[in-house]
């Protein structure tokens, strides 16, 4: 058994790793949206993800480790990452990489609020504290508004809300206990890629199915066009992206409560600066600086809180 503090340190660590990785699967789908419909890349992300994880999954069950199968719940994870996916997607076809991630940054404070809810978790002042600060520090790197992108603004927040529904569920679900009658338990790891795989198992099935009805109906999102060997490589390069990010997610919420993980988020924020500025011409100012020191100064603040009773012991 471990000290609560590494645990949490552990999920913290885990979940630095994976956020400062997600911004450069956002820019690959920001280049490809300009050649390949929204519902393409989305779809193409899932089912690359299944095909990378797939054969660790069956080595381990070769091995005897127990790893299920589809449940019910990966059902309800797919569909809510299906969606956020989704609309993150075709927000940056529409706003610059930065803007629709700082707008996505309403997420930790709905996630938070839901680990309350629906969670149970203690959310002490500090974490409301460093959560709030962070999505002011996000508002003033890129200072979003409706009037200047208009319907497009909803995308990402219609992704964010999606997005912390799927992290309160992976919170709920990533400590349940094994049956008794199996053979051998997995250890997180393996539960990690386990569930990964049947989420986007589900999620790619639930995308085929919109671009397959979306077909029918003509609808531009979900146009398909033969990509280029060029994008073939960035497809497998942001399914390749997607898993390893979301595995370590995955690993993190098995150590560290979502309202603990939650200011870290604010971390992307830094790469889709990068990346906007290095692929697609957009130049920070002295705002988004400041704005940057307020990100991580929130992060180390909550990093450095003493665990409570409800951090998750292994």
């Amino acid at each position: 058994m471990n000290n609560p503090a590494t645990s949490q340190w552990r999920g913290l660590i885990w979940m630095t790793i994976a956020v400062m990785s997600i911004p450069a699967s956002d820019a690959i789908a920001k280049l490809l949206g300009q050649n390949l419909s929204v519902g393409q890349i989305a779809t193409s992300r899932f089912v690359i993800q299944c095909l990378l994880l797939l054969p660790l999954w069956l080595w381990w069950r070769h091995q005897g480790v127990w790893l299920q199968g589809l449940k019910r719940r990966d059902w309800w994870l797919g569909s809510l990452i299906a969606i956020s996916i989704l609309f993150l997607f075709w927000g940056l076809m529409h706003l610059p990489l930065a803007n629709n991630i700082a707008i996505f940054f309403v997420e930790p404070l709905i996630l938070v609020l839901f680990s309350k809810i629906f969670l149970g978790e203690t959310v002490t002042t500090k974490r409301w504290v460093a959560v709030t600060v962070g999505l002011v520090g996000a508002l003033i790197v890129i200072r979003p508004n409706i009037e200047a992108y208009g319907w497009a603004t909803l995308l990402p927040l219609i992704s964010a809300t999606a997005y912390a529904g799927y992290l309160t569920l992976t919170r709920a679900f990533s400590n349940a206990p094994d049956p008794e009658n199996w053979p051998e338990a997995a250890n997180g790891l393996q539960k990690s890629v386990r569930l990964q795989l049947m989420i986007s198992l589900t999620a790619a099935g639930l995308m085929l199915l919109f671009m397959s009805v979306g077909q029918n109906a003509s609808l531009t999102l979900t146009e398909v066009n033969w990509p280029t060997l060029t994008q073939w490589g960035l497809l497998g390069l942001l399914g390749l992206l997607a898993a390893f990010a979301h595995v370590l997610i995955a690993l993190a919420f098995t150590h560290a409560n979502a309202s603990v993980l939650a200011p870290l988020q604010y971390l992307e924020i830094l790469g889709a600066v990068f990346f906007g500025w290095w692929l697609f011409q957009e130049w920070p100012d002295l705002l988004t600086f400041v704005g940057a020191a307020v990100i991580i100064g929130s992060g180390l603040y909550i990093a450095l809180e003493k665990p409570h009773r409800d951090v998750i012991e292994d």
